[in-house]
């Protein structure tokens, strides 16, 4: 996962953590607000019912007690009354008819429900319930032998219907008594006082009303009127619409919060990993090519890591030149000790024959003619020898430094095996001799052709001549493929005898062969050109019999060396150079 992959899921993380925390904590806040305000005004309903019900106990209690004291109306039917002697079929009917028009009348203008005209013997005068007009009600002759005034009471209806708040007043004299008697139904007063407070009021019966559904209940003790509970019932309709408005709310907000945070996650996470992807191609370039500075952009901290990768390449840069150079001066000096050892052989012979003519010369001995041209041969192919010894040395000692570039290795091997090949596509049939190539797609290398193409040759070649040497059909097989950590590999096997085990720790020294004619610089020069690409070439023997070499290459090319110093440079300085 890249870095911009994981600071995008780190910020959009924390996006959502934050959203959430902040987004359950405000909705757990405002619902304890809103449930808090739901039971503050399930309480102030309550009491305003409470404070409503005691105002109309109140102003019923007062309501009729004027008209039986001085209302002309209940005066002239007291007197009505007493002239006929409590006989109300005495009563005039223009009388009659103007009580029970004036009844019903007063009762709307009072807001009565129920208002009765009645004697002390229960019968009905007037009502503003004009069916009621001429019965008895016992229950109300009984009513007007009780104290007037006070606190109204509590009448149910006998049929079962709705009870009703009922006061009376009386007027008594020659001996005969009337009295009115209102009522307001409780029903309307509750639903008027509790549409105005939000909530549903109900007269408790006998069983208490516990439970309404899914809403809160408030039982209210009315004192101003005996026997009268009322309960306020409160539905949750409103609290649950207010807390799913609020989840709406919420939700929406928290999907902008979140997307908003995904979005400033995105370009934090590509403002902060677009330097440092800039910045680690800038140092690949650097690690496959030339040393070069690189810069840092996005902030100090980059910055200061730019300067320090700067400051390491510089160092390294110094540290590789200055190793290269010191390998170079060991391998001259190693170069001038074989060549000193491989001149001093030959030397011998050179001067045994020159002293032994010049004795010869000195007592003018008759077989110096003869034995002049057996010791000028013997002089002439030693000097052949040491000419041989010393050009290949400065071969080897002049092994320019790799000048890389993109190449197809595997064209490359190709073209090699092709040199010896001389029937089939990679297939060399001369006589019994035969080599192969395999390969793997791998991508392009950075290195110098020419000296691949050395390198390939040289294994080859002593592939073969190794075989050669000990079987009619020498074979050698080249492989090229991939490698892990963006590297490829080349092997190249044969099946010959393989290397001894004394020759194997001094197989890439200069001069170090088993061939009777060779110089022994074939691996050394080898193991130089992969090392100075920055590979490793490594012998082990086949299972089956044979050599097997293996080759490391970096598909980058030489690390951080942009031109090795020469060898020349280093033995001659700059005073010296051609």
């Amino acid at each position: 996962m890249t870095l911009a992959a994981r600071l995008l899921l780190a910020f959009g993380l924390v996006a959502i953590f934050a959203a959430a925390l902040v987004g359950l904590s405000l909705r757990d806040a405002s619902r304890q607000i809103i449930e808090s305000d739901f039971e503050d005004r399930i309480e102030a309903a309550a009491m305003g019912v409470r404070r409503e019900l005691a105002r109309e106990a109140r102003e019923l209690e007062g309501l009729l007690g004027p008209f039986c004291a001085h209302d002309t109306f209940v005066d002239k039917a007291h007197l009505l009354l007493e002239r006929a002697r409590g006989d109300e079929a005495a009563i005039e009917s223009d009388a009659r008819i103007s009580m029970r028009h004036f009844v019903p009348d007063q009762a709307r203008a009072l807001g009565l429900d129920d208002l009765v005209l009645v004697t002390d013997k229960g019968l009905i005068l007037a009502a503003s319930d004009v069916s009621r007009t001429g019965t008895k009600a016992p229950d109300l002759a009984k009513l007007l032998r009780s104290p007037t005034g006070g606190a109204p009471r509590l009448r149910p209806d006998p049929k079962g219907g709705e009870a009703s708040l009922e006061v009376h007043c009386a007027r008594s004299g020659g001996g005969v008594e009337i009295g009115l008697v209102g009522a307001r139904r409780v029903g309307k007063i509750l639903e008027r006082i509790g549409a105005s407070h939000g909530v549903e009021l109900r007269v408790e019966g006998p069983e208490r009303v516990k439970t309404v559904g899914d809403a809160v209940v408030r039982p209210i003790d009315v004192v101003e009127v005996p026997g009268l509970r009322v309960v306020a019932i409160a539905t949750r309709d409103k609290l649950h619409g207010a807390l799913a408005k609020l989840d709406r709310a919420m939700l929406f907000a928290g999907s902008v919060a979140l997307v908003l945070g995904l979005a400033i996650a995105f370009v934090l996470a590509r403002s902060l990993s677009r330097p440092l992807v800039e910045l680690a191609r800038e140092t690949r370039e650097v690690v496959a090519g030339a040393p070069r500075t690189v810069k840092g952009r996005g902030g100090r901290e980059l910055t200061d890591l730019a300067d320090a990768w700067n400051h390491t390449i510089a160092e390294l840069a110094a540290i590789r030149r200055r190793l290269a150079a010191t390998e170079r001066i060991a391998a001259q000096r190693e170069v001038a000790r074989q060549i000193a050892h491989e001149i001093k052989n030959p030397l011998a012979p050179i001067r045994a024959a020159v002293e032994t003519l010049r004795r010869l010369r000195a007592r003018e001995d008759p077989a110096f003619d003869e034995y002049f041209e057996e010791a000028t041969v013997t002089v002439l192919q030693e000097v052949h020898r040491i000419a041989n010894i010393v050009t290949e040395f400065t071969r080897f000692a002049r092994l320019p430094p790799p000048n890389p570039a993109p190449i197809d290795l595997v064209s490359v091997a190709k073209g090699v095996v092709t040199l010896h090949v001389s029937a089939g596509e990679g297939v060399e049939r001369t006589g019994t001799r035969r080599v192969e190539l395999s390969s793997e797609p791998i991508p392009k290398v950075m290195a110098d052709r020419d000296q691949m193409v050395q390198v390939l040759t040289n294994l080859i070649q002593n592939g073969l001549d190794a075989a050669s040497a000990v079987r009619p059909d020498p074979r050698v097989l080249v492989t090229i493929g991939p490698l892990a950590e963006n590297k490829v590999r080349i092997v190249v096997r044969d099946n010959g005898p393989g290397v001894p085990a004394e020759m194997v720790p001094r197989l890439f020294e200069a001069y170090a062969t088993t061939k009777e004619k060779g110089t022994g610089l074939g691996l050394a020069i080898v193991q130089r050109i992969v090392f100075e690409h920055g590979g490793e070439i490594a012998y082990r023997e086949a299972k089956k019999g044979g050599a097997v070499f293996e080759v490391w290459l970096p598909v980058s090319g030489p690390p951080l060396l942009d031109k090795p110093p020469t060898l020349e440079t280093t033995l001659r300085g700059p005073d010296k150079a051609a």
